[in-house]
């Protein structure tokens, strides 16, 4: 028993070789395995995500830890607010190993808040090696969805009024004071 609990310590101490899969409700041919070593940061997984889908690097992102139903639990943010606390934590600050424990653990990627349109998440394997200096994409199927939705008004289908049927004049100020008198003040 005392030689398994050593073990334990030890195998929780050495940084381990994580492989996310990433998938698109969206997309559903879309597919990514990402080897990332545990000592990375949320950050480094972050900008791996980003590069394989091609997604605009300025727009505002947040991994969430979730139950086995992909139920929200804990937010790691891109944005960092100077502080991590279990309420706030920051992808800059937050390795993989403090949070990332088990494998088929869950988590969920939201890169556009507006449209709540996401990523999940799934560690399938743990490594034992340490030899991993750069998080990288092993395995791409399918085309990332696109980072932001096209507006209706940018549609073929969407028909624009013309700007002179758009605005209507309601006449001069001179008009106005003739039908509705002096404003008082």
């Amino acid at each position: 028993m005392k030689r398994y609990r050593e073990y334990q310590i030890l195998t929780n101490s050495l940084f381990m070789i994580c492989i996310f899969e990433v998938s698109s409700g969206e997309v559903p041919e879309f597919k990514r395995l990402i080897h990332i070593s545990s000592d990375q940061t949320f950050e480094d997984l972050h900008r791996t995500i980003q590069n394989t889908s091609d997604f605009d690097h300025s727009q505002l992102a947040s991994f969430y830890l979730t139950d086995d139903f992909w139920k929200r639990k804990i937010e790691i943010c891109l944005l960092d607010t100077g502080y991590n606390s279990h309420d706030q934590l920051s992808m800059r600050k937050t390795k993989l190993n403090e949070y990332i424990t088990k494998t088929g653990q869950k988590l969920v990627y939201v890169f556009d808040f507006f449209n709540e349109r996401l990523f999940y998440l799934e560690l399938k394997e743990k490594l034992m090696k340490t030899d991993l200096k750069e998080p990288f994409v092993a395995y791409e199927k399918g085309i990332a969805p696109v980072q932001f939705l096209v507006n209706d008004y940018d549609s073929p289908e969407v028909d624009l009024l013309e700007t002179n049927e758009s605005y209507k004049s309601f006449g001069d100020l001179e008009d106005y004071y003739e039908i509705f008198g002096e404003m008082d003040a």
